[in-house]
């Protein structure tokens, strides 16, 4: 915004003052100097700016005899970290029972990652098996609320609220 202040006030000195056509000509060109420089200043101040941290999804996946806790961290987003998700419960859901997810280390969910979310769902029902979510952040959660998956999964504050609920079934 600096930049285009000044473009301004440049702007208006230059073509409302009584110089001669030279000073004008001069005028002219610091203002196409200062609009290039303010141009490619902004250019990388944006660029810059739209680089967010690659922050990618990491799974780790602890099993034991009666549950599949998954713990997420990173972002579940558009691409391959949906995409993992997903997969890592097709893989899971035919082998198990009850599944945990961890959402404690999430720090994003897009469109996709949402998208992933209910495929999880779709995946885990097919194949009989309980899923439920675990610790998602304030964000996520209003996230979840907004979107209705929380009439879809169980959600828990804590890892072990989530654990606790998923073994009470088995009885």
């Amino acid at each position: 915004m600096g930049c285009q202040i000044t473009f301004r006030n440049n702007y208006l000195r230059t073509f409302h003052s009584s110089a001669t056509a030279q000073g004008r000509l001069i005028s002219q060109i610091k203002i196409m100097s200062q609009t290039s420089t303010c141009a490619l200043w902004e250019e990388r101040h944006l660029s810059s700016q739209d680089k967010e941290p690659k922050l990618r999804l990491s799974l780790e996946t602890r099993v034991t005899d009666d549950l599949t806790v998954i713990c997420c961290k990173g972002r579940i987003a558009y691409g391959i970290e949906a995409a993992a998700l997903s997969g890592e419960i097709a893989e899971l859901a035919p082998q198990t029972r009850r599944v945990v997810i961890d959402l404690s280390g999430v720090e994003m969910i897009d469109a996709a990652g949402l998208g992933a979310l209910i495929s999880v769902a779709l995946t885990a029902q097919a194949s009989q098996c309980s899923v439920k979510l675990a610790a998602p952040g304030n964000l996520i959660c209003q996230l979840l609320e907004l979107t209705k998956l929380t009439s879809v999964f169980e959600i828990h504050p804590t890892l072990d609220a989530a654990t606790l609920a998923s073994r009470g079934q088995a009885a």
